[in-house]
């Protein structure tokens, strides 16, 4: 149930997805390490406009914002009046570099950043919808991942992840009208694909963006123990 995501380049989503968007409206992506709930991410909609988009689903018809959702489980999707609609006609994908997760050991939470091998990227399987946001005064849109159970490297963490669509599936996903297809990409991506491993504790503070929230945690420590011995001459 990943709360944290991190985008800071999306060129090679932006390569292999290339016939697929048509109205580029984000262009240069601004890097971002540290992606909470409510804070813009990208996302490719269904309609072919790549944008940023309110990280927390809203459905068109929710009162307030209370109703939000950052994540929607793949096995249910279909059962909920919130979610139902938008995965029939409002499919996206979100491209990240990675997302973060918890270790939980008694009161101690452990973050660890999970990244594709394969790629530098993953793109998530998402679901969309225009929600008017009363304090803005005008429309946004919004969106949330969908999970399914997690696999065995990151199931020692966590025991969801997010389903991670194949380069090969983006057309199918955004436009297939066959739902029993479509439920066909709800796989357990495989645990050789992805790499996990411990970050700084940095991460648990929102306002913190920096590129060191994805840095291995043993080379923060190497980095600032040879900063201390150069410090002694």
């Amino acid at each position: 149930m990943p709360g944290r995501l991190a985008i800071y380049d999306d060129k090679s989503f932006k390569k292999d997805a290339q016939n697929l968007i048509k109205n580029d409206m984000v262009e240069n992506l601004y890097p971002r390490y540290n992606i909470a709930p409510t804070i813009p991410i990208v996302a490719l909609l269904n309609n072919g406009n790549y944008l940023y988009a309110h990280f927390g689903y809203l459905p068109s018809w929710a009162n307030s914002k209370k109703s939000m959702n950052i994540n929607a489980r793949s096995e249910t999707i279909f059962e909920k009046k919130t979610f139902r609609d938008s995965f029939i006609n409002r499919r996206c994908i979100i491209p990240i570099n990675g997302f973060y997760e918890w270790a939980k050991e008694d009161k101690e939470k452990t973050p660890y950043f999970v990244s594709n091998i394969k790629s530098n990227y993953l793109g998530l399987a998402g679901i969309w919808d225009e929600y008017f946001d009363f304090e803005l005064n005008m429309k946004i849109v919004t969106v949330a991942l969908i999970t399914c159970d997690a696999n065995e490297k990151l199931g020692k963490i966590h025991h969801r992840m997010p389903v991670v669509l194949d380069k090969k599936d983006y057309s199918t996903w955004l436009y297939c009208s066959e739902l029993v297809e479509v439920n066909k990409l709800f796989k357990i991506y495989p645990s050789e694909n992805i790499k996990l491993y411990e970050v700084t504790n940095e991460v648990n503070k929102v306002l913190f963006d920096k590129a060191t929230c994805i840095k291995k945690l043993e080379k923060i420590k190497e980095e600032k123990k040879e900063i201390g011995q150069l410090s002694l001459f």
